[in-house]
């Protein structure tokens, strides 16, 4: 009952993500066009913010293969919403919005999630690629259409896949930077 409740708190959930992701397609204004899609070799860039200049690691915590940073005032969450014991999963999360999710999957798995999300979150979609933490991450960025950000990243380490998504963040924000910094993986 609990796992059934648990499933059915996520699914609303990513319908609720999802319904703040798509396209407006009701505006009034018939001449303002949405910037169409778009790959960007270079990293969009912003200032940090006054919190991100002041994002300490307060702790590094270890669940399965990934080592990562949890900075103060946030969490530490190890598995997933349908099993707290998989360790193939884990989250650094500032609230129920903003958090990094560290997946590692099989690369069918993987590849499947990473293409629905694309295909998914379209909104003010560019590519992104760097190197955080000694990992060579690819993947993309999107906007929620309120100023808020996510991405979704992908890396094959030690011959296995791990795929990061983030919500609250621009790639190259300092708080993404910090974060990805700070993370390992066996």
């Amino acid at each position: 009952m609990k796992k059934m409740l648990m499933l059915l708190l996520l699914a609303l959930s990513v319908c609720m993500c999802l319904t703040a992701c798509g396209d407006d397609d009701d505006d009034d204004n018939s001449s303002k066009k949405k910037p169409a899609k778009t790959e960007v070799t270079e990293e969009p860039t912003e200032e940090p913010t006054e919190e991100a200049k002041g994002l300490t690691i307060a702790s590094t915590e270890t669940w399965g293969d990934f080592t990562v940073g949890v900075p103060e005032n946030w969490t530490f969450r190890k598995g997933d919403a349908l099993d707290e014991e998989d360790t193939r999963y884990c989250s650094v999360k500032k609230s129920d919005f903003v958090f990094f999710d560290f997946k590692r999957e099989s690369e069918e798995l993987a590849k499947q999630h990473y293409d629905y999300n694309k295909n998914t979150y379209t909104n003010e979609q560019v590519d992104v690629s760097g190197t955080y933490g000694g990992i060579d991450w690819t993947g993309f960025q999107y906007s929620n259409g309120w100023g808020g950000y996510g991405f979704e990243l992908y890396a094959v380490v030690n011959e296995k896949p791990v795929r990061v998504s983030s919500c609250g963040y621009k790639f190259d924000s300092e708080e993404a930077k910090t974060i990805l910094n700070s993370l390992s993986v066996k």
